[in-house]
């Protein structure tokens, strides 16, 4: 295998940005959900409601991206604000209909699960063949790292097993539950209800794997991965 392609979401739950490089530490992808968007009871922003995340509609119609270690969020009229001004609560707070904060993570990760999320490319390609008539795209799914994948490869042949990528070593913990955060329009890709029902059929409600770092380091766009 190889590494197909790769991304990191500077904030919980917002649009990210493909990359061709990620560092990975013992934390997750370097950079990666550090800051989230809460409510007014201190709740992030996300696509469900939990103890921890509170159902925001609309994040997907805002960006996530990064310069030099700054952090900015891009709305729909092309405004960059950096997440440090001023002005960036009211601004969101506006967008979104309720008051709202970019807040940094501090003892506990954002994320929803594991730190490294992947995809094989093969099982893209295996849930497009179900829903021919669906928009599949790696963007629905929010992978940091995407596989390029042999054809018949599936998520249960990685889990339990250690990824090296050059010097850095992950380690394949589980498969990854999914939600109707999946179905959701983003960018160019329209409202696609249907593509949750092949994946509670035929996958168990589980599509890509979670995997957490036993060895840093950075991994890029093109390198082999060996399956051990």
């Amino acid at each position: 295998m190889k590494i197909q392609s790769l991304w990191h979401y500077p904030i919980k739950s917002l649009l990210g940005e493909a990359l061709n490089k990620l560092d990975l530490n013992e934390r997750g992808v370097v950079g990666d959900r550090h800051f989230a968007i809460a409510d007014d009871q201190g709740k992030f922003g996300s696509g469900k409601n939990t103890r921890r995340f509170r159902r925001i509609d609309n994040l997907l119609s805002l960006r996530a991206v990064s310069d030099d270690g700054v952090v900015s969020i891009g709305f729909p009229d092309g405004c960059l604000v950096d997440v440090n001004s001023e002005k960036i609560n009211h601004d969101l707070s506006e967008f979104l209909g309720q008051p709202v904060t970019v807040v940094p993570e501090r003892s506990i990760p954002h994320f929803d699960d594991g730190p490294v999320h992947l995809l094989l490319s093969s099982e893209v390609a295996r849930l497009q063949n179900l829903t021919p008539s669906a928009q599949i795209d790696e963007r629905r799914f929010r992978p940091n790292i995407i596989l390029d994948a042999p054809q018949h490869m599936t998520d249960d042949d990685l889990v339990g097993r250690i990824l090296k990528i050059g010097d850095v070593q992950l380690e394949v913990t589980h498969k990854t539950e999914r939600c109707r955060m999946v179905t959701i329009a983003q960018d160019d890709l329209k409202f696609e209800p249907d593509i949750l029902r092949p994946i509670a059929r035929d996958f168990d409600v589980k599509f890509g794997v979670y995997a957490k770092v036993v060895q840093s380091g950075p991994v890029a766009v093109g390198q082999k991965v060996r399956v051990t």
